[in-house]
């Protein structure tokens, strides 16, 4: 088997997602899972064989959690993290260690064939050059674009400017892509493996396998019974993906503008293209420049709507919305809040919302 890697959780378990059946833990074996949809997979394999912890709290960005002392130290005695990998939830890693030393880790990214992330997908827009520069778009640097965005200066103000003052120079924009940002936080580039793998159900069928095989090396008593639930779980994925890819067949718009770069997984398989993202640094306002460049990559598709995310600032999506009389809707990566308290109930909340976005049924 690969070599294991993982994800923790730094919720105590009453923080959302913890009280359960998955917390039983009779052996005392403890594994921490770094985001809620992994999480509500591996709790439901485990059953009352292992305890698991979810780290990530239910509302926080996958990319760049920063935890307390109260959290890392709720991780103390774990025997296995349980992580995405592909280079988005590194903390876990760096958590774990300090808490319980050197646990076991299942590194899951690596080992659900990823995909690699298109320009679209990173806030490298692929549009005409004549669109490119309607408007003068790249005369006399940012400075000067900044003074015309008019009620994008007010959505700008807090501190960005200064921050992205240097992204006059789109290669040295680009860049940043994949350089680590102060708090930990990693940007993908053109063509990295993109991590989001856990919105592709299909994908979600290897992780329970995975997963079962990872909790049958752990506590080889109950391996059976892992391999039981997974096959459970599986079921439940299978007929969740048949679920999606009916509606999915009946929509009548195909172009859609994301949050982030974290519904490429789902696209891919659904049939769906992204032509542009509002925000290619998760966690990060983009700066007046790119706002224009996704208004333009708007005027030159046929983009249906855009979507926030619930656990991001949704500013910059509403600008570009009111400025593109696009409509807005919001979609979920990460679920573990009210109403999507599993991971089928979190992707069958953001089928409702595409079924209203895209022209399919409810």
């Amino acid at each position: 088997m690969a070599a294991l890697l993982v994800c923790l959780s730094l919720l105590p378990p009453v923080a959302g997602c913890g009280d359960d059946d998955g917390a039983g833990g009779e052996g005392g074996e403890k594994v921490a899972v770094s985001i809620f949809p992994l999480y509500d997979i591996a709790r439901r394999i485990a059953g009352d064989d292992l305890e698991v912890v979810l780290v990530l709290p239910p509302g926080r960005s996958e990319h760049s959690y920063d935890p307390s002392p109260r959290e890392v130290a709720a991780l103390g005695g774990t025997d296995l993290s349980v992580r995405v990998g592909l280079e988005m939830d590194d903390w876990l890693e760096r958590i774990v260690h300090s808490a319980s030393g050197d646990a076991e880790e299942l590194l899951i990214g690596p080992m659900v064939d990823p995909r690699r992330m298109t320009g679209n997908e990173i806030g490298e827009l692929d549009h005409d050059e004549e669109e490119e520069h309607e408007g003068e778009h790249h005369d006399d640097g940012d400075e000067d674009e900044h003074d015309d965005d008019g009620d994008e200066d007010e959505h700008h103000d807090d501190g960005d400017e200064d921050e992205h003052h240097d992204d006059g120079d789109e290669g040295e924009h680009h860049d940043a892509h994949h350089q680590p940002t102060e708090h930990g936080e990693h940007h993908h580039h053109h063509g990295a493996q993109d991590p989001h793998f856990w919105l592709d159900p299909v994908r979600m069928q290897q992780v329970a396998d995975h997963l079962a095989e990872a909790f049958a090396e752990l506590k080889p008593a109950a391996a059976e019974r892992f391999r039981s639930r997974a096959e459970e779980v599986k079921t439940a994925l299978a007929a969740l993906h048949q679920e999606i890819q009916t509606a999915a067949d009946g929509w009548e718009k195909k172009e859609i503008v994301t949050f982030h770069g974290s519904f490429g997984y789902f696209a891919e398989r659904y049939g769906l293209d992204i032509a542009a993202v509002v925000e290619p640094f998760p966690g990060r306002e983009p700066t007046p420049r790119y706002m224009r460049e996704v208004l333009t990559a708007l005027r030159a598709t046929n983009a249906a709507a855009l979507f926030s995310e619930p656990q991001l600032d949704p500013r910059p999506a509403q600008v570009i919305a009111r400025e593109s009389g696009k409509p807005l809707f919001e979609l979920d990566p990460v679920g573990g809040t009210e109403g999507r308290e599993s991971y089928e109930a979190l992707m069958r909340s953001n089928l409702s919302v595409l079924n209203r976005a895209l022209g399919g049924a409810n």
